[in-house]
This record gives structure tokens, sequence and C-alpha cells, in this order.
């Protein structure tokens, strides 16, 4: 390619030093030739500038070939400029100060433990035993302890009514249990199928809903109380398109009349259900 290029500037410069009749782009040649013509014809005005023409290009295509020969180069040289931050090796020292000493809090000493009770005056009582020996002294009788407090040793102290222990508080169970963790479930009187036919007997299909021909199923969550009643009944999941079967699963579950409770450790316990109400145009 540059060897074509150099080529093509010895012609052009040949071209354009030749001041023969044969040189088409001769100036004094075209004058004569376009005498007494329409100079504003193209032919005229391109063999005047082609000189000029052919020396730009020649000189855009070496400008080019220039570039293209050196943008490598000075890739190459940029590349192998580093930028350095001169404030990243920079060394910085920077003190923390101790932090403030932690106070130290007295913990409030222990309260005292209660006092012991009061010692109460009790007799030993002591079987009769049939022994050969002869007693030394004999045994309290029975009137003579009557109104004294019996225990396994004779024992100092002051008159009167043993202390009373407390009993421990049997604390009520509220918990809820789920069908799967109770001992033994609650249930409708009368099983399943009694229940199934109590619900359809006393839902009401909303007219809304049977208009706009709309069927679904309502999941509602209740809790069987201890004394069976339903109590804490909630939409677990409802039908979106008609509401008001929202609130009939609802109002029906509440009316249900009570049932069995369930039991754990063999007493009345909370226990919690979900049931489906099932809306379906015959």
């Amino acid at each position: 390619m540059l060897l074509g290029l150099i080529i093509g500037s010895l012609l052009v410069i040949a071209l354009a030093f030749d001041m023969g009749w044969t040189n088409v782009v001769l100036a004094v040649r075209n004058n004569i030739v376009f005498e007494n013509r329409n100079q504003e014809y193209g032919a005229f005005f391109i063999r005047k500038a082609y000189n000029k023409t052919i020396g730009l290009a020649l000189a855009t295509t070496i400008l080019a070939l220039g570039l293209g020969v050196s943008v490598p180069t000075i890739i190459r040289m940029f590349e192998n400029i580093t930028m350095e931050d001169p404030n990243l090796n920079k060394n910085t020292t920077v003190d923390l100060t101790e932090p403030p000493p932690m106070e130290e809090k007295e913990l409030p000493p222990p309260p005292p433990p209660p006092p012991p009770p009061p010692t109460i005056k009790t007799i030993k009582f002591v079987p009769p035993e049939v022994t050969e020996e002869e007693e030394v002294e004999p045994p309290p009788t029975q009137e003579e302890i009557k109104d004294e407090n019996i225990g396994l040793k004779d024992k100092e102290g002051e008159d009167g009514p043993p202390p009373i222990v407390d009993a421990p508080v049997e604390t009520e169970d509220n918990t809820i249990y789920d069908q799967i963790a109770i001992e033994e479930n609650a249930s409708f009187v009368g099983g399943v199928e009694e229940m199934l036919k109590w619900i359809v007997k006393n839902t009401n299909y909303p007219q809304l809903c049977k208009e706009n021909q709309v069927s679904g199923k309502v999941f509602v969550d209740f809790v069987v109380g201890k004394d069976g009643s339903i109590t804490d009944v909630t939409i677990k999941k409802g039908v979106n398109a008609c509401p008001a079967m929202d609130a009939e699963a609802k109002r029906v579950i509440s009316l249900m009349p009570k049932w069995l409770p369930g039991r754990q450790n063999g007493k009345p316990a909370r226990v919690r259900f979900t049931l489906p109400v099932n809306f379906k145009l015959q």
C-alpha cells in the first residue's frame, strides 16, 4: 500500500510539471480548447481543478495512513504511563483515645432468706411394745396427749397448732391445641355426618352470589372451648368474587351447637379447627 502511494504521488507530481500538449490538465491547453465554448460545462472545471483535487486526496491519504501507523504506537506509550495517586501510598497514623472506664455498679445485696417457721412443741409418740424389762418411765396416756402435736421425737417449742403448709396452686390450662396435638379430640354430637347435615340445613346461599353465578369454598377457623362452645370464629380463606359467602360461612359456624370438648391429661381443653363451607350452585 505504501509503495502504491509513492508511485501515485510521483505520477501526480510528473503530471503537474508536464508542460506538453498531451497533458489534458494543462491550463494553457484547456484555455485554447475551451475558447469560444461554454466554459460552464463541467469538463473545464474538472480539468482546471484536477491538480488541486489530486493533491488534496493524496495529502488526505498520506495523513490517514500516518495516523493508522502511529495510533498503535501512541496507545502503547499511554499504556506504559501509570497514573499514581500521591495519597495512595501515604501512611496516616490515627491515634485512638482510650474509651472512658466503665462505671462499676454495685449489685444490690440478695434479699435475706425468709425466717424459719416457729418450732412447735411436740410429744414423741411411742407405740406400745411387749418387753420383759421394767419400764422406767411410762409413756404418756392418750388423755394426756389428746391436745398435743404428735411427732417422731420430743421437741421444745411454742404451743399451738402445727404450721399450715400451702398446697401448690394448680394453674388453669388455657392452651389452644391443634387437632394432632390433643390427646382426645373434640367432636360434633352425632359425628361428622350429622355436622355436615346441620351446616347444609342452616346455610343460606347469598342471593347476590347466586345471581352472578358465583360458587366457591370458604375455610373457617374456630376454637371449641372447654365447655364445647364455638369461639374465635375467623375466615382463613374466603371467596374474593363474592364476600357475602365469607359472612354467611362465619355466621353458620358461629351458630353451631355445643360440641363434645377435647381433653388433655384427662381435663377439658380448647381445640382449634379449620372447616370448609362449600357453596355450590345446583
